[in-house]
């Protein structure tokens, strides 16, 4: 009997790695580059129309599949995707608490998606006690879950709001995480000026939500324009 399973391991082992590879969801993480929002949303840049920008748009499943690897969307976060036009002469610093909205941070939102996978490795622990070879694709599993959270993580937090500079007459994208239960589709932008230490704040109101009439902005000393709805 056992010259007979010792014969056949080897190509037990073979199946069972065959099986994990196959159902395994955690792939090995690819990166992929911020896709700026579509140009007609944005105007071509003119030394005669001084102005500050901002674009807000909640990303579709697909774009959050091909900009994380997961529809965050079914997991109760809206990614969204903020992109300023500074057509300006001048520097403004931006934070993720310039948008008023709260936000979920970047290790949240990967287990989130991390945790999807626990139930499939509790499965292959059970199955270890009761035949041991099952411990290799235990282990495996549970290398290739962490290798993947700590992936997806570093890319949220370098895609994510920052305190950052907005450079004049450039073009800044970043995407601010929201819970789908706090999530607002008009709220406002903050910058500030850095020479002059003012605050420029804008109605931001998301692509394709209905735009609320315009109000005037105290602190903006160049004209600023709410984002555009469709």
């Amino acid at each position: 009997m056992k010259k007979i399973f010792s014969k056949h391991l080897p190509a037990t082992l073979t199946v069972l790695a065959g099986i994990f590879l196959l159902t395994t969801g955690f792939d090995r993480y690819t990166h992929h580059p911020l896709k700026a929002v579509t140009t007609e949303l944005l105007p071509s840049f003119s030394l005669n129309d001084s102005r500050i920008l901002v674009v807000a748009k909640v990303m579709t499943p697909e774009e959050s599949k091909r900009s994380f690897g997961h529809d965050l969307l079914s997991r109760g976060v809206k990614p969204l995707q903020l992109t300023v036009q500074n057509n300006t002469s001048n520097e403004y610093s931006m934070c993720p608490s310039s948008v008023d909205l709260p936000r979920i941070e970047a290790s949240k939102i990967a287990f989130k998606v991390t945790k999807s996978a626990i139930p499939r490795s509790i499965g292959y622990k059970i199955a270890s006690f009761f035949f041991w070879p099952f411990m290799i694709p235990s282990t495996i599993d549970g290398i290739r879950v962490m290798a993947h959270h700590q992936k997806l993580k570093k890319d949220i937090i370098a895609k994510s709001m920052k305190d950052e500079i907005v450079a004049p007459y450039s073009t800044f994208n970043r995407v601010l995480f929201v819970s789908d239960k706090q999530f607002q589709e008009t709220f406002k932008v903050t910058l500030i000026d850095l020479d002059t230490l003012k605050p420029t704040e804008m109605l931001t109101t998301v692509v394709g939500a209905e735009k609320p009439a315009e109000t005037e902005v105290d602190g903006a000393e160049a004209p600023v324009v709410p984002a555009p709805a469709q």
